[in-house]
């Protein structure tokens, strides 16, 4: 009775374990809400120096997050040695915008690519 009693109380926490993690998948995909518009994401920066510290630590911590928000849109990230960080949106017919994320912080950049998706 009492191993019943903990299959239980498993089954119980992998529900709610599951319900928490669709939960928190909607409010990702509504953090980028924007992104469906936009043919191409892609991210240019250095893989070591410290002004693009920010746009790498932004794609470790949001990339699910944008990938949630429309799975469909490319994001793309182009690392090569000295580059400068930068950010640019394909929208249709071709037309690009870019932002420079030169020296940004995470929350900055969130900003800078919420600005481009509108």
């Amino acid at each position: 009775q009492q191993q019943q009693q903990q299959q239980q109380q498993q089954q119980h926490i992998e529900k709610k374990s599951h319900s928490l993690s669709h939960a928190s998948a909607q409010i990702m995909s509504k953090a980028f809400a924007g992104l469906k518009a936009v043919h191409e994401l892609r991210f240019h920066l250095c893989q070591t120096s410290k002004h693009s510290e920010g746009a790498r630590n932004f794609l470790l911590k949001s990339y699910e997050k944008l990938k949630a928000a429309s799975p469909t849109t490319p994001v793309l990230i182009r690392e090569a040695h000295g580059v400068e960080p930068k950010l640019f949106a394909r929208y249709d017919f071709g037309e690009e915008r870019s932002v420079a994320l030169n020296g940004m912080s995470e929350k900055e950049i969130e900003k800078a690519v919420n600005s481009l998706l509108k």
